[in-house]
């Protein structure tokens, strides 16, 4: 069993390490989001968008990946709530893509906020500490940006800038 773990760590970390070639097409990333949102059971997990149609040159499941790992960590963060509440929306302005993944859940403390986009750094007891630092690799991978604001208790809201292409 703990070597199936350490091979499981080892591969994670290998795969970090060498993301995979981008496959990099013209989608709209509206329908992409929104479907990946649909996806959860939850009603919590709401979806909004201004725009129906926002074309952006990006690998389709690597902005899965980051939609999908936002989500999770925010599903995680709410999951000790009364009145969960997960927003997933997209802005287009100023010649921006604008991504908002935004919970009211138990917040990130400030002594860790600089540590959040490191390799290895985790507060899972099961986790790698890969999610979010592989979220700002493939964001920046593709002229973006990501950051974050939170409050203890309040929630966090993060946020993606892509470049409109």
């Amino acid at each position: 069993q703990q070597s199936d773990l350490m091979t499981s760590i080892a591969t994670a970390f290998s795969d970090f390490a060498k993301m995979p070639v981008a496959k990099a097409e013209k989608v709209n990333i509206v329908e992409v989001i929104r479907k990946n949102v649909e996806l959860y059971a939850e009603s919590y997990i709401r979806f909004s968008s201004e725009e129906d149609t926002i074309g952006m040159t990006i690998d389709k499941s690597q902005l899965i990946r980051v939609i999908t790992n936002l989500v999770t960590n925010a599903r995680q963060a709410v999951s000790q709530k009364k009145d969960p509440l997960i927003e997933v929306k997209i802005e287009k302005k100023d010649g921006f893509i604008y991504i908002y993944v935004i919970d009211n859940g138990k917040g990130i403390p400030d002594d860790i906020k600089d540590k959040i986009f490191e390799p290895k750094f985790t507060t899972k007891s099961k986790g790698m500490g890969l999610g979010l630092a592989m979220v700002k690799n493939i964001v920046e991978t593709y002229g973006g940006q990501i950051s974050f604001t939170s409050q203890v208790e309040l929630g966090t809201v993060f946020m993606i800038r892509f470049p409109l292409s």
